[in-house]
């Protein structure tokens, strides 16, 4: 009889053991299944993640747009050479004014004759036109410049205006 009980005992634990694997095997297959349905809508946000920066990140300019503004850049460029600063004043945006000379004209033409003549005698790089944050950026680049500008411009009442700045370095990720 003692053979019977330890043959039963034996038939019962390995009847639980088969049960606990069976459930171990049952809640990785679920998991399992949820780790890749995560995955799976993991992929599909990063495709979309993706797409949508490339859509803010890519944007072509129409070659009308870009000769306009690097016309109104070259106008900037020849009344810094010529020391127009009131000429160079007018052809810039009240947030420009107030970023590099708190809208004061004195220290804009202080700014513009100092940093600025790097800007006078820059390469534009028409081919670079790109739109960053709204604005139509054409790079710039001089040996007298510390690193290569995106210089900015938006339509002001029909005129393009330097509206702002971006060093190059930093627009590659926040092109729009």
């Amino acid at each position: 009889m003692k053979k019977w009980i330890v043959i039963v005992v034996i038939l019962i634990c390995c009847g639980l053991y088969a049960m606990i694997k069976f459930s171990m095997s049952q809640n990785e297959n679920v998991s399992g299944q949820a780790q890749e349905t995560q995955n799976t809508k993991q992929k599909e946000t990063d495709k979309t993640d993706t797409a949508t920066s490339e859509k803010s990140t890519v944007s072509t300019v129409p070659a009308v747009q870009v000769e306009a503004v690097a016309e109104a850049l070259r106008e900037f460029q020849n009344c810094l050479k010529e020391k127009k600063y009131e000429q160079a004043w007018e052809l810039t945006t009240e947030y420009f004014k107030q970023r590099v000379s708190e809208g004061n004209f004195e220290k804009f033409k202080e700014n513009m004759a100092g940093e600025g003549a790097g800007i006078a005698t820059a390469t534009v790089h028409p081919e670079s036109a790109t739109v960053i944050e709204g604005r139509v950026g054409l790079l710039i680049s001089s040996p007298s410049l510390e690193y290569k500008i995106y210089l900015c411009f938006i339509e002001d009442n029909g005129k393009w205006k330097l509206d702002i700045g971006r060093p190059a370095h930093s627009v590659n990720a926040s092109k729009e």
